[in-house]
């Protein structure tokens, strides 16, 4: 995997905080803003994925009309996540 260079305008303010955390951290200001910009990317790729599965649940609830209510959930999380019941289904559903 070769490196590629890619370039960042901040603002002097920015720059200026960016400079007193690399120095009061024995960092470089390069590896504060990599270790930025990586954690921010693994959490927008989480959230993206929290969002794909929650649009591919409502896709499959649509379908089914299948769904655990509430409650059925809190009896689940209260028996250690030992035993649950089957899901409901919408009536409307096929």
């Amino acid at each position: 995997m070769t490196n590629a260079a890619v370039s960042v305008k901040l603002s002097s303010e920015e720059k200026s905080r960016l400079s007193s955390i690399a120095e009061k951290t024995k960092r470089s200001a390069h590896y504060i803003m990599r270790e930025a910009l990586l954690s921010h990317m693994s959490q927008l790729e989480k959230r993206l994925e929290f969002i794909a599965e929650a649009e591919e649940s409502w896709r499959d609830y649509k379908e089914t009309g299948l769904y655990y209510s509430s409650e059925d959930m809190l009896k689940w999380a209260s028996s250690g996540g030992k035993e649950l019941p089957p899901p409901r289904k919408e009536p409307w559903a096929k």
